[in-house]
């Protein structure tokens, strides 16, 4: 954890999202910050004490857009506070806000500690189509908001132990979760599909470019026949050929993260079942980058690391 004072702090914040920043009258105002990055999402974890409040303002926006991503905030101690014009979002322990910070914004951060999770936009568009400005409150007392929840205080803690791609996949399923709690998709049944599609999903991805992932294969491989997994999958939500598509393109991105990958971008299209085209294609559409751009990309904030 970097412990600091508010200049400093002002200064890391700004990293992630650019604001303004007030700091209360408090002579001994100080905070700490853990981070956990990979190429695709940050977690962080806040604990300060003393009053702050950011604003972020047309100009902050022009300097850092802030539209490819959400910002996942749960409260761990104290309250959090977001103001998006006349729209006030107030969330305590046990919620959860999700919010875009592409829109100017005023936060109110009392004396607290709390956990944020920046998601790309990509990830939950794909599966919420939000029709407009995005600033969602979630439950995180039961179900799968509880799971949820207990998944992220688990990443931060064993944040020494995690590699970058562990980390991702963690929070791939985080992310999931989170989308089922905004939708409302929580009912014991949908619960129970969805744990069979995840249990589908764990295999494509253990098997793309190196097994058999047509659905008689992968449905036998599971002891299901190939109608009973169309089924579930249906009642999910997808299809066998989405679910497919999906893993192909997690993988893809796993691969072009690692910077010991010496794949071309052609090769590691037919490995994932594409063809070249399609998968420049499909991979931009997804996640907002080609491949070859964000591999460059991921290359470039590795040597700035090391630098």
């Amino acid at each position: 954890m970097t412990a600091c004072g508010p200049e400093s702090f002002a200064g890391l914040a700004d990293g992630f999202v650019p604001m303004a920043h007030e700091f209360g009258d408090e002579p001994e105002w100080r905070a700490g910050l853990t981070t956990q990055e990979s190429a695709t999402y940050t977690l962080l974890r806040w604990d300060q004490h003393g009053r702050r409040q950011c604003h972020r303002r047309p100009g902050h926006i022009r300097r850092e857009p802030g539209d490819d991503f959400y910002w996942v905030v749960i409260p761990d101690r104290g309250p959090f506070g977001i103001r998006f014009r006349d729209d006030i979002t107030h969330v305590t322990p046990g919620r959860a806000t999700v919010a875009g910070l592409e829109i100017p914004c005023h936060l109110d951060i009392p004396d607290s500690a709390a956990f944020a999770l920046q998601v790309p936009r990509t990830e939950l568009d794909h599966r919420l189509r939000p029709r407009a400005h995005m600033n969602r409150v979630l439950d995180l007392p039961r179900g799968l908001g509880r799971v949820a929840d207990a998944m992220i205080r688990s990443t931060h803690a064993e944040q020494s132990r995690l590699s970058a791609r562990e980390f991702t996949a963690v929070c791939d399923r985080i992310t999931e979760l989170l989308c089922m709690l905004a939708a409302g998709d929580t009912a014991p049944q949908r619960a129970h599909h969805a744990e069979i599609a995840e249990s589908i999903r764990r295999y494509l991805r253990a098997n793309i470019g190196r097994g058999d992932v047509r659905l008689p294969a992968v449905a036998y491989a599971l002891g299901w026949s190939e109608r009973q997994v169309r089924e579930v999958l249906h009642e999910s939500g997808t299809t066998f050929r989405d679910l497919r598509r999906e893993e192909a393109l997690r993988v893809a991105r796993e691969t072009l993260e690692d910077p010991r990958a010496t794949m071309s971008i052609a090769e590691l299209a037919t490995r994932c079942g594409f063809t070249p085209a399609w998968f420049s294609a499909a991979f931009k559409e997804r996640f907002g980058q080609s491949p070859r751009e964000f591999r460059q990309r991921r290359r470039a904030e590795i040597a700035t690391h090391r630098a």
